[in-house]
């Protein structure tokens, strides 16, 4: 299997906080079936974004000798998970190969949990004109998201791609976002699943729990699809095998209400 999303990358953001850390998650990964993690630290949200992105790729180094060191057979690939900004585009002008998966045209973009800002269309058509092809980090936990499936649908329609956590299958972050997850993949609105994985601890990989999940409800070549066979192909700049037409929710004839809580915990 391959995690297209995991904060992997020590001391860059909120993710492994140090090198024996960011390793004892490589290993939960191995344990798991993983055999290749894209690092994907906060970009551009908040404080976790480095005046010289040149450091990921010196955080890049030091784990992957530490797995050479320690004959841990995971390849770790460059990525990040970009938060979105009003100066986004500018940004992938002036340091693209930092912010795409694996030098690809692929782009993981992270939204506010709370928030889907009322540009979001037009932002997805100017990344599609620079020739980007962007794939919205974990919707599922998106309360816009969760009470608009039409508003997801339509994001997809116009080219966008998507990418749910493992957790959201497994119960990680509640009831409410476990059903919007198994909601968004009976659409045909997720084409990923990464762990979004930050220490061992409180956010562990669990891919193929998920993917035996996925696979209870649609079948085990959609669950190795969004595990495999779409993750690689997005790390070659292809086209995702699976790639079905999304349903509209609201032709769809199936309501889906949802009280969302007071307060989103990661």
């Amino acid at each position: 299997m391959i995690d297209l999303h995991c904060h992997i990358l020590h001391g860059l953001d909120d993710g492994a906080k140090n090198l024996d850390e960011a390793a004892e998650m490589v290993k939960m990964a191995e344990k798991d079936g993983i055999t290749k993690i894209v690092a994907t630290p906060h970009l551009f949200r908040g404080d976790f974004t480095p005046d010289d992105l040149s450091i990921i790729e010196k955080k890049l180094e030091e784990l992957r000798y530490v797995l050479k060191k320690n004959s841990i057979g995971v390849e770790i690939i460059k990525g990040a998970e970009v938060h979105i900004s009003h100066n986004l585009i500018d940004e992938i002008r002036k340091n693209r190969d930092y912010l795409v998966l694996n030098g690809s045209t692929y782009i993981i973009l992270e939204l506010p949990a709370g928030h889907v800002f009322s540009g979001v269309k037009e932002l997805l058509f100017e990344l599609l004109s620079e020739g980007m092809r962007p794939i919205i980090a974990h919707p599922e936990r998106n309360y816009v998201f969760m009470r608009n499936h039409g508003l997801l649908y339509e994001l997809v329609q116009a080219g966008a791609l998507t990418q749910a956590n493992s957790g959201s299958f497994n119960g990680l972050y509640g009831r409410r976002v476990e059903e919007a997850a198994c909601r968004f993949l009976e659409l045909n609105l997720t084409h990923f699943i990464g762990s979004d994985s930050h220490n061992p601890r409180t956010s562990p990989m669990w891919l193929s729990q998920a993917a035996k999940k996925v696979e209870d409800r649609m079948g085990q070549e959609v669950a190795s699809a969004l595990v495999n066979d779409n993750p690689h192909a997005i790390l070659e700049d292809e086209e995702p095998i699976y790639h079905p037409d999304p349903i509209d929710p609201q032709k769809n004839g199936k309501a889906f209400k949802i009280k969302i809580p007071k307060v989103f915990r990661r």
